[in-house]
């Protein structure tokens, strides 16, 4: 019986304090998959002072000096490799097949003001049943 795609949605929650850097790690992602969509809710007097850049990456360290290992999926195609907000929830949709199984995702958050933010991102992505993979 062929599997069947699902779609899982990873959240990340937490804090970042003034003038710092997180990274927030998923669980490993024991299959191929596929991003689909990514929504980050951004609350009222970040006044775009809190960067959001999301990465796919091999291990799961969790930097707070330096962005994490990994590709950044936003450095693809634009010139922006992060998004800012204030107040507002900015959700879109962002497909990158991932291939190879044993992956993480991960938020990297850069707070350049002076009060402490907090980090509200869901990243959704599409589990690829291994016979997908094999068809093509």
């Amino acid at each position: 019986m062929k599997e069947t795609t699902r779609l899982v949605t990873c959240s990340f929650h937490d804090s970042v304090a003034a003038d710092s850097k997180i990274t927030l790690v998923s669980n490993k992602i024991d299959l191929p998959f596929r991003t689909k969509r990514i929504r980050a809710a951004f609350a009222p007097g970040t006044e775009r002072l809190l960067r959001l850049y999301f990465y796919i990456s091999p291990d799961k360290s969790a930097p707070t000096t330096e962005p994490p290992t990994g590709d950044n999926i936003l450095a693809q195609l634009g010139p922006q490799v992060y998004i800012v907000g204030d107040d507002t929830i900015v959700d879109f949709q962002h497909e990158i097949a991932i291939i190879e199984a044993g992956k993480y995702l991960k938020v990297y958050a850069d707070n350049l003001d002076t009060y402490p933010h907090t980090i509200d991102v869901q990243i959704t992505v599409e589990i690829i049943p291994w016979e997908d993979i094999e068809e093509k």
